[in-house]
């Protein structure tokens, strides 16, 4: 199966830097704004809502989210309520796991989860890779900051 297509700044792969401009221009048109994905929809619950601030919190230094993203992060944040829900009656009464409606249930929002955890990019190893490469466009920026300066110093 092919894997999904990968933003350019969570790519690995080495582009030119021509296709790199040309993919981070196309990228940005259709991203839109991003003025009110901090602000979670009226329909989720108060636990639904908290959730959904956590993780856009957490979410928020890496720029990924726009407001196209309200969703997913709504679907988010009820899978995880409704998990800990099911997590709590099956702590409560352990039985409850021979529940065979119960349990689809938890295998339903677990696959929700999961699916919303790869739109999200919340996989560890999509956050590694997210560090990684912006520890090296950090880098990258340095130089091209500090080949300027020495340029500049020649010239003189």
């Amino acid at each position: 199966m092919a894997r999904p297509c990968k933003s350019i700044e969570g790519q690995s792969r080495h582009n030119s830097k021509e296709e790199i401009e040309k993919r981070k221009e196309a990228e940005n048109k259709l991203k839109g704004l991003a003025d009110k994905i901090e602000f979670p929809p009226e329909y989720l619950s108060y636990d639904q809502k908290k959730i959904y601030k956590e993780i856009f919190e957490e979410l928020k230094a890496s720029q990924i989210l726009s407001n196209l993203d309200v969703y997913i992060l709504a679907s988010c944040s009820i899978a995880i309520d409704r998990l800990q829900f099911i997590e709590t009656i099956i702590n409560k009464n352990p039985k409850a796991i021979m529940n065979k409606d119960l349990m689809s249930a938890k295998d339903k929002y677990n696959k929700d989860f999961y699916r919303c955890c790869n739109e999200l990019s919340l996989s560890p190893q999509s956050r590694a890779k997210f560090g990684s490469l912006s520890l090296k466009a950090k880098d990258e920026n340095e130089d091209a900051v500090i080949k300027a300066l020495m340029d500049d110093e020649e010239d003189e």
